[in-house]
This record gives structure tokens, sequence and C-alpha cells, in this order.
């Protein structure tokens, strides 16, 4: 049941910058196929898909990002059933406080699992099929912090600096079979997963911000839908800054 849209796969499709994103690409016209563990949720960011373009069809799928078999699986079938997947957004994430000198291994390897196993096995289920028709675009979410460092995120900065390294690695390699990857980097962006961390910190991140501000999720949905647009066909292994001049700061 091959479709006339272009589709896309997105990750952590149920909250944040994974739902913005989903809803600012079905404006675009892309077909989506949503990931997620949470069914409820799922279902009604497919619905919101839908509302703001009924031209496009939206799909669901509850899965575990960190069981590679699964992921394949389920990959392999969207493509059978629907026809070819045009591009992937890697958005499912999780962090928690982790001091470096206070290891505890379940902790970080279930940040390490999540954030960057959860970014790999979705990309390597769908290479294989980007390579084939030699066409395609991945776009990674990694964070700040995979450039900065962050007192109290060691696990969750170590996890989006392993997805940094990907990137440019998986866009050399992937480059001649015109397959794209490149990743976004958020700033401070206020979502459910970091909306209490936000106003804890609010006066520090305002200091630290030129803007002043945190990110809404819509824009950092904006440029992640840039990068599968008709404007972005010559750009592949950037990192991608959307962080209110965080850096400059």
């Amino acid at each position: 049941m091959a479709t006339q849209n272009e589709a896309i796969i997105i990750t952590g499709a149920s909250s944040g910058i994974g739902r913005a994103t989903a809803i600012e690409l079905a404006k675009q016209g892309f077909d989506l196929h949503l990931f997620g563990r949470d069914a409820t949720r799922l279902a009604k960011v497919q619905q919101e898909t839908v509302a703001v373009n009924e031209a496009i069809t939206s799909q669901t799928y509850q899965v575990e990002l960190t069981d590679k078999a699964a992921v394949k699986q389920i990959i392999t079938q969207i493509i059978t059933h629907f026809g070819p997947i045009y591009g992937l957004v890697n958005s499912a994430g999780i962090f928690s406080v982790t001091d470096v000198t206070d290891y505890d291994d379940p902790t970080w390897e279930a940040i390490m699992r999540v954030n960057f196993f959860g970014t790999l096995y979705p990309t390597l289920a769908l290479l294989p099929h980007l390579y084939a028709q030699k066409s395609g675009s991945i776009v990674n979410i990694t964070s700040v912090d995979a450039f900065d460092g962050i007192q109290g995120y060691s696990a969750y900065s170590a996890s989006k600096g392993a997805v940094t390294s990907l990137t440019k690695t998986l866009a050399i390699e992937s480059a001649k079979y015109q397959v794209r990857v490149n990743a976004i980097v958020p700033g401070v962006t206020d979502t459910e997963m970091t909306h209490t961390r936000i106003q804890e910190n609010l006066a520090k991140y305002q200091a630290k911000v030129p803007l002043g501000r945190a990110a809404d999720a819509n824009e950092v949905a904006a440029p992640i839908a840039f990068l599968f647009s008709k404007g972005a066909t010559y750009i592949t292994g950037q990192n991608i800054h959307v962080n209110g001049g965080w850096r400059l700061a």
C-alpha cells in the first residue's frame, strides 16, 4: 500500500521535539511513521498530524528502540507494506542527573542504551534501504551538552557526544549512496522532559543564552524539517546548533 508522499520515521514521537517535528513534517506534506513507548500519547500525536494535513497518512508503532531485532522487524514491515522511506528522525532520548565521580552502572547503561543505541538501531535497520534507493536523509538530535559539557549531566553528555561522532562518520560512509546524515543540536528547550529542570535553573539559563529564553520545541522542529527539504540537498555531516546563541555567551 505505497503512498504518494515521501515518508519519514520519527522516534520519540509521542512528546517534546519528536511530537513537534511530527506536526511540522505533516504540514510539509510527508507521510509519517511514529515510534514511541506510549501508545496512548502516540495516538494523540497521530490525530494532531492528520488534523494539520488531511492529505498525509500517519501510522503509530509502540516499540522499544533498544531492542535491535524488534526495530529491524518493524522497519522492514513498514517498507514492505507502505513502500520506500525517505528519511529518519532520531529524536528519542532520556536524561538523569549523574555525577561522574558517583558512577552508577544501571543509570549510565539506561541513558546510553536509549540515547545512543536507540539512535543506532533504527539507523542500521533503515540504511540498507536508503542505500538501495540511493536517496534519503537522516537527522539525529544531539545537544549542546555534547560540545560544552555540563555539570551533573555526565552520562547524558557522553551519550550525545557518541551520537555526534556517529553522525559525522555515517555522513562520510553514506555520501556515495547519496544519503545525507546531519544532526540538530538543541540548546535549552522547554519540553515535558526538561520543563521542571529549566524552571529550577531559569536565571542561570537566561544569563547563559543571549536570546534570554528557552526554545519552544517548534523552534527546533522547523530546522529539522528543513533538512528534509529540497533546499538542503547539499547539506551533510553538519551539526546545526539551535540554541539561542548558547556558545556565544
